[in-house]
């Protein structure tokens, strides 16, 4: 198994980390998550099958859908900006499917519907800027690197009505 000291050194600029406690098994056991700069609070943290699963836990497969959707965002924001565009808002609902591959419990798919509120862009121009965000985003990297399926969806948002 490969790990991150086999692997030739890039030029690393940003890190994140996160402390995860775990106590008993996978069915029956409970866990907690602080991220490093404190975003959050402490979470619990469950397996989706356990007996306690429900609201106000979170699971890796969301973990992941967050990543995934927080790291995109902020790429298109960038790659729209680089381009002349600003935007008032990005949305990004996000969802990661758990599976077996091959006989290994994986993260198999991740999806992301992203709305963009901006002036003065077009649907071809989003497309675009969104191909881009998906070949530069670190995330939607790794994951592809991993044999994740991606499904990105991006459109423009409803504009609202002039009042008057």
């Amino acid at each position: 198994m490969s790990t991150a000291k086999d692997r030739p050194r890039s030029d690393e600029v940003l890190h994140g980390g996160a402390v995860v406690v775990w106590s008993g098994d996978l069915k029956s056991g409970t866990g907690s998550l602080r991220f490093e700069y404190g975003a959050g609070g402490e979470l619990a943290l469950l397996w989706p099958g356990s007996d306690g699963y429900g609201p106000g836990a979170t699971t890796p497969e969301e973990l992941t859908a967050a990543a995934h959707a927080a790291c995109f965002t902020m790429t298109l924001a960038h790659t729209l900006a680089r381009n002349g565009h600003s935007t008032e808002k990005i949305t990004a609902a996000a969802r990661a499917t758990f599976g077996i591959a091959e006989h290994v419990r994986v993260i198999r798919r991740s999806q992301l519907d992203i709305t963009v509120q901006a002036d003065g862009l077009g649907e071809s121009e989003l497309a675009q800027a969104a191909e881009l965000a998906g070949r530069y985003c670190p995330v939607s990297n790794t994951l592809r690197a991993g044999g994740v399926e991606l499904d990105v969806t991006a459109h423009l948002a409803a504009p609202m009505p002039v009042s008057g």
